[in-house]
């Protein structure tokens, strides 16, 4: 009859690809039950009320129309609920698929017996399939690894979060109204059971009988694998367990198999007793805690109380009273070697003896004998005869041997000679070598390795976690011990691959690469406490050199040698640096292992272990060294900042130190790791302001081999980036300090205390380096961006839907045009538009500042970035000034004569050059556009009247340009003139000249006005706004005729002169 695993087997190949199948869903359904969204649990207050109202459990099917019209009505909603379905869509469809698999995998079970019944598959019918070996097997497995798809779902991803994604999914995605959608039947198979898996929960009635019943399977084939499990020993085990104490070690994975498939006809365990106790005596006499799959363990006092048979014939049993395959593989390998070497020893030894029997050996004291020296040659000759090939004849003249030589040391009296007696003794013993090595054979080998099955340990390993970690502490060297378990726990990963692999199948790969994934995290796991312990010695040491030993200086007078030779110290570092080299030791004894699938290389695990290790405390250090208090006075920013600064060098000096005794690159992991550790952190605070944000496992800065730790927020910021740049904004803030452009510093407005310099940027520098410094200005181009979008939300809000504000625009703009005039009594014509248009300036002023404080701290560190990199790297500086100049020339020709080249769309030469040249602060952070923008009505004129509105709150102080005039209506010049300047960056450059030519006819309307009153002196406000002129030429690094097109140059020439 045909191989029912053929190739050529359409009824095998069949079944073998449901059963491979099977096992993928299940290595899934794992791997994504720890990629579950935390929103969809709704577990705390924060979440239940932003999201509540936009994430709908099944309730949601009963009234779809009611709940979609309750989000249509309001807009907020609406937009929470695009952002969400932005973030989510990808993931939920991961779980849609997966959750679509296992309904599919019902399916083709069903369908499979029902060909198998319609005749489908010529010969064969479910009977003839449960007779063969290999098909007997794959229907049991095929039906267990669905019960086990169903206990997995309910234990891994709750009940209500199922739902919730079911209904996300159903929400959000186009394909649910496709014509071969079956949402409905995934919906019904998968909705809640009202289980959970945490402790002290209570189980659910019917549980989980019900569940298994939610898809009808055929009841015949149920009773028949039912039928066959209990009869029968379907994988052969018996024979590799002969003692009979042995037996429910021996159908343990069967057993497990039994336990799953009986929920799919609760009867038997309910009232079939006699059945019950069958199956008790046989697969659980003696072991009540078992492994369903993969380490999922069940104790059956628990699992069994709810059923009246099982509970009984489980009882009746109950008693509370009541790993070498590595190194025979190696010896199977070597089998012939040492047999031909004990063959070789001992032939010579019998040829030895019959060499003393001769007589002429001097000093062996041993008389002549013929007949022995013949007949230790014919021994030596016997023994180079055995055949390594033929086995069994070599066993048994190996015995014969074996009983020669001990009746020769018997009838001829030779135990008076202790050195024949070693020689015969020797000789025997090496023939009972060769028979015990020629018996060495592939069987025993299989036989150990169903013995060894460890995949019953998968999950129970990780309670030894912590002995084995105390173990490697004590004693290093312990870790090559430890690679023979993790060799064996690999062995593990035979159960779920058996049938993958046979079937051929694509899924082979990724499942593989799952659980080897899982196991070598594992070795990591237990392997982390080498760098752990490295780097408890390292505090130490850090301690010592910061704080104990003084550093030598390069001259020093010979009386004080003694002062700073320093050796208790000196000789504490020493010892501790021995230790952290001993455990480096330690774990580069563990040869490069394959575990599963993935190659572990030692060495690349010690760095990964002291990268992580290293991140951690990093992290934590940063996290807590950049807490404030917003109500101190003076700020703590600059404190703080030396403190941290401290704990980082002191970090990053003892890692150089201890470099050379660990073999590792010490600066290259340095750089990576805290630059890794800032731009995550950066990242996530934008995450803030993107309305698609970047999840954990979308990020290229975290890890799961060495992930970033996240800490709980305490406060309104994510991270310690948003809490240190939100106190820079604090204590800079515009409304309480003035920015003193030329000496780079901001003063209390009301005290005149220096309160931050560009000093604060330095120690940033120092502290957090250049990807401190540079994540911070990112945050502070998306903290731009946002105040931008909220001021033209505002200006929507309060200048277009104002019908007032608006007929006073019309009115100014009336009488100002055309621009090039000269506005009769502008005066009054001024100040009645700003009259009645003040109620709108606070808003407007607050939303400008705070843009223009942001730009001034851009300006800053782009100062400070600039800095370090001519003096640290000056020749990267002068490459990428030099590079960008080329670009820009070559891009200005392009525009001249296109025909000439440009970086095409493709080309990311421009994004990638851009992206340097921002961390080496050789860009102008006032040349940015933020936002894209459309026309706006009345822009220009706002801003113009917005401008001479503040004028009157300011006066020019000749030592520090325009200050604010009382401070108790504070507005500070610098941020109010770069504020300005950004909005209006951000629209056409148009807006600009018609915003100049304003600000131009003003001062010529003024004079003109002061000149014909006879009024010798230039107004305030005038000065203020060629003040204004001036700054915006400098700012914005134009040629100063762009300032005189709209104001005659004699005034600009005239009016410092009279200051």
């Amino acid at each position: 009859m045909l191989d029912f695993l053929a190739e050529n087997n359409l009824c095998g190949q069949a079944i073998l690809r449901i059963v491979s199948c099977g096992n993928a869903i299940i290595a899934e359904l794992l791997r994504l039950s720890e990629f579950i969204p935390a929103v969809f649990r709704l577990k705390d207050r924060a979440d239940q009320q932003k999201y509540g109202d936009i994430i709908f459990d099944f309730s949601y099917f009963k009234g779809p129309e009611l709940w979609e019209s309750k989000l249509d009505a309001k807009p907020e909603l609406q937009d929470l609920d695009e952002e969400f379905r932005e973030n989510n869509i990808e993931i939920v469809t991961r779980f849609y698929l997966a959750f679509q698999s296992v309904h599919k995998y019902i399916v083709d079970l069903n369908r499979y017996l029902d060909d198998l019944n319609e005749g489908v598959y010529i010969q064969q019918t479910l009977e003839t399939v449960l007779l063969n070996e290999d098909g007997k097997q794959l229907l049991c497995e095929a039906l267990y690894l669905y019960g086990v798809m169903l206990l997995v779902i309910d234990q891994k991803i709750e009940g209500e979060v199922r739902e919730r994604m079911l209904v996300s999914y159903y929400r959000y995605s186009a394909a649910r109204s496709s014509a071969d959608s079956n949402m409905d039947d995934i919906c019904k198979l998968l909705r809640s059971t009202g289980y959970s898996s945490q402790p002290g929960a209570k189980r659910p009635s019917n549980y989980p009988e019900s569940y298994f019943q939610r898809v009808p399977i055929n009841e015949s084939f149920i009773s028949m694998v039912i039928g066959r499990l209990r009869s029968d020993d379907i994988y052969n085990q018996v024979s590799a367990y002969p003692l009979p104490e042995h037996r429910s070690t021996a159908l343990a994975n069967q057993a497990a198999m039994l336990y799953v498939i009986l929920y799919f006809e609760p009867s038997i365990l309910h009232t079939h007793q006699a059945k019950m106790r069958e199956i008790v005596d046989k697969y659980f006499p003696d072991n009540w805690v078992i492994s369903i799959y993969m380490g999922i363990t069940v104790n059956l006092v628990d699992a069994w109380e709810p059923y009246k048979a099982a509970k009984t014939a489980l009882n009746n049993t109950l008693d509370l009273s009541n790993v070498r395959e590595q190194m025979f593989k190696q010896m199977l390998s070597e089998k012939q070697t040492k047999w031909e070497h004990y063959k070789k020893e001992g032939s010579e030894r019998m040829t030895e003896l019959a060499d003393v029997f001769s007589g002429v050996k001097p000093l062996t004291r041993v008389e002549k004998n013929e007949n022995l020296q013949a007949w230790f040659r014919e021994i030596s000759k016997q023994i180079l005869s055995l055949n390594y090939d033929d086995s069994t004849a070599a066993g048994r003249k190996t015995v014969q041997l074996i009983q020669a030589l001990e009746e020769v040391q018997e009838f001829h009296q030779l135990e008076s000679n202790l050195q024949v007696c070693q020689f015969l003794a020797d000789t025997r013993k090496f023939l009972h070598q060769m028979i015990r090595t020629i018996n060495i054979k592939e069987e025993v080998l299989i036989t150990m390795q169903i013995v060894g099955d460890l995949s019953f340990a998968w999950q129970l390993i990780d309670s030894f976690t912590s002995i084995m970690q105390e173990s490697i502490r004590v004693n290093p060297s312990m870790v090559t011990k430890l690679r023979a378990t993790f060799l064996k726990l690999a062995s593990a990963l035979d159960l779920p691959l058996l049938r993958i692999n046979q079937a051929n199948s694509p899924d082979l790969l990724s499942v593989s690469q799952y659980y080897s994934g899982e196991l070598v995290s594992y070795v990591r796991k237990v392997l982390q406490i080498i760098p752990e312990s490295m780097f408890t010695s390292l505090l130490k040491i850090i301690k010592l050199q910061t704080h104990d030993i003084i550093e030598v200086p390069t001259r020093l007078d010979k009386d004080k040698l003694r002062d700073y030779a320093q050796l208790g110290p000196r000789y504490e570092v020493a010892k501790l640096t021995h230790a952290i080299s001993i455990f480096t030791e330690g774990i580069l004894m563990m040869k490069t292992t394959l575990v599963g699938i993935i190659k572990v290389d030692p060495k690349q695990l010690l760095e990964d272990g002291i990268r992580k290790e290293l991140v951690k405390r990093v992290a934590f250090a940063l996290h807590r060294g950049l807490i404030f208090n917003p109500r101190a006075k003076p700020s703590e920013l600059m404190p703080k900042l030396k403190e941290l600064g401290a704990t980082m060098d002191g970090f990053h000096r003892s890692f150089e130190y201890i470099q050379d005794y660990v073999n590792i690159y010490g600066l290259k992991i340095w750089q990576e790791e805290v630059s890794r550790i800032i731009n995550y952190n950066v990242e996530q605070e934008c995450n803030n302001f993107l309305r698609t944000k970047i999840q954990d496992w979308q990020s290229m800065y975290q890890s799961t081999h060495i992930p970033i730790p996240k800490f709980t927020p305490v406060d309104e910021s994510v991270t310690f980036i948003g809490r240190l740049c939100r106190e820079i904004l604090r204590i800079t803030d515009p409304k309480m300090t003035c920015h003193i452009d030329q000496l780079n510093t901001w003063y209390d407005m009301k005290t005149h205390q220096e309160v931050t310099s560009s000093r604060l940027f330095s120690e940033i520098q120092t502290t957090l380096g250049t990807f401190g410094l540079n994540g911070l200005d990112r945050l502070l181009c998306f903290m731009i961006v946002k105040e931008l979008q909220n001021f033209l939300s505002m200006f929507q809000k309060i200048i277009l839907r104002d019908r007032t504000v608006q007929d006073t625009l019309k009115t100014l703009m009336n009488a100002v045009s055309p621009l090039k005039s000269i506005v009769a009594n502008s005066n009054k014509i001024y100040f009645s538009a700003i009259a009645k248009t003040q109620k709108i300036w606070t808003a407007y002023l607050e939303a400008i500042m705070k843009v223009g404080q942001m730009q001034i701290l851009r300006q800053q560190i782009a100062n400070e970035l600039n800095y370090s990199c001519r003096f640290d790297s000056k020749h990267l500086a002068a490459a990428l000034e030099n590079l960008n100049k080329a670009l820009l020339a070559d891009i200005e020709a392009h525009y001249q004569d296109p025909s000439l080249p440009y970086p095409k769309e493709d080309n990311t030469l421009l994004y990638e050059i851009t992206a340097y040249l921002e961390a080496a602060g050789i860009h102008n952070p006032l040349n940015k556009i933020y936002i894209t923008t459309k026309r706006l009505p009345y822009f220009p004129i706002v801003n113009f009247l917005f401008l001479i509105a503040q004028l009157p709150k300011l006066q020019y102080n000749k030592n520090l340009g325009m200050v604010c005039r009382k401070p108790t209506d504070p507005v500070d010049w610098p941020p109010l003139v770069l504020g300005l300047l950004t909005l209006l960056k951000q629209f056409h450059s148009r807006y600009t000249e018609q915003f100049l030519a304003l600000i131009g006819q003003f001062i010529c309307s003024t004079v003109e006005q002061c000149t014909s009153q006879k009024i010798p002196e230039i107004p305030a406000d005038v000065v203020g706004a060629l003040l204004f002129l001036e700054d915006y030429v400098r700012y914005t690094k134009l040629p100063r005729r762009v300032a005189e097109a709209h104001v005659p140059n004699f005034i600009f020439d005239e009016f410092r002169t009279v200051l």
